[in-house]
């Protein structure tokens, strides 16, 4: 007996359903949360084979994570790789005007448009005043009308007042997307003056202790608990005494990702950089990336399926 017409229709129909769900249910997590370490160098933190100064991540976070040992930057750009990181192209980073809002789309655009998301559904938060123009491009199909919500705190390089007003925004507001800048750390320079190795030292400690209490929130809120996967990574980590920084002397940048979608205690020796972070999260909460990078590949090697 041939099946009829109708028959075949139907289970067509019951393919491309299961189809969908599959694709749909490929990633667990509802929510991405990204924080960005400012000056959380290689040297003191990764680098350090005691890691004294970062207990909480090494010792409670990195068991848990995936992280890469050979997350690159780009030698020819140390300034402003925050955007790169939220927008998945180095094209904006050197610009006649630095605090122009970028040309390329950012992350929260991509993810509102794609996603049909209102504002509260994605913020940005920094403790560092002057990255006032990162929460939405001049891009002629996303603009303004597709940008973050945006805080800062009051005092400038304060991320315990940002940790406050972060868990305050997300507790009321239960955004999807979260971007935090973190600004308490003030590097030294090559001469390693004793009092600036000291406070920078310090600064990541507390920058550390921030970093975790963030975490720990996400693992308290119903919200977000088992919901979520977390994106740890710095702007820049070149080796202190290195005069002259070549590309593989460019690969100590830190990234470290945890949540349900997320490998535990892996590590892998891709050559990553922040350009791969945008797209990524796309392939997580299923929103396209169309501007970013040609390069700008998703880190699968980092997820459980």
């Amino acid at each position: 007996m041939r099946p009829t017409i109708k028959c075949i229709m139907c289970a067509a129909a019951i393919f491309l359903i299961m189809g969908a769900s599959h694709v749909f249910a490929q990633y667990k997590a509802q929510n991405v949360v990204i924080v960005i370490g400012d000056q959380f160098r290689h040297d003191e933190t990764w680098g350090d084979r005691t890691h004294q100064y970062i207990p909480n991540i090494w010792n409670k976070m990195v068991p848990n994570a995936s992280t890469c040992v050979t997350f690159y930057g780009n030698p020819s750009y140390l300034t402003l790789v925050h955007l790169v990181v939220l927008t998945g192209s180095w094209k904006d980073v050197r610009r006649l005007e630095p605090q122009d809002n970028p040309d390329q789309p950012t992350i929260f655009e991509y993810f509102r448009k794609g996603l049909g998301k209102d504002k509260k559904s994605c913020y940005f938060i920094t403790s560092k005043h002057e990255f006032n123009f990162m929460d939405y491009s001049n891009h002629k199909a996303y603009g303004e009308d597709y940008g973050a919500t945006v805080e800062f705190t009051k005092e400038k390089n304060n991320d315990e007042e940002l940790y406050d007003k972060l868990v305050a925004y997300m507790k009321k507001n239960r955004p999807n997307l979260v971007v935090a800048i973190l600004g308490s750390v003030k590097s030294y320079n090559k001469k390693k003056v004793p009092e600036e190795v000291e406070r920078f030292r310090k600064g990541v400690v507390g920058m550390d202790k921030v970093v975790y209490k963030i975490w720990s929130y996400i693992q308290e809120d119903e919200n977000y608990k088992d919901k979520t996967d977390f994106f740890f990574l710095n702007d820049h980590g070149d080796l202190i005494d290195h005069e002259d920084c070549d590309d593989e002397c460019k690969r100590y940048w830190i990234v470290m990702a945890l949540g349900p979608d997320i490998k535990k205690n892996y590590s892998v020796e891709n050559k990553w950089r922040q350009v791969n972070i945008c797209p990524t999260v796309g392939k997580i909460l299923n929103f396209p990336t169309p501007y970013v990078d040609k390069d700008a590949g998703v880190m699968t090697d980092f997820f459980v399926k």
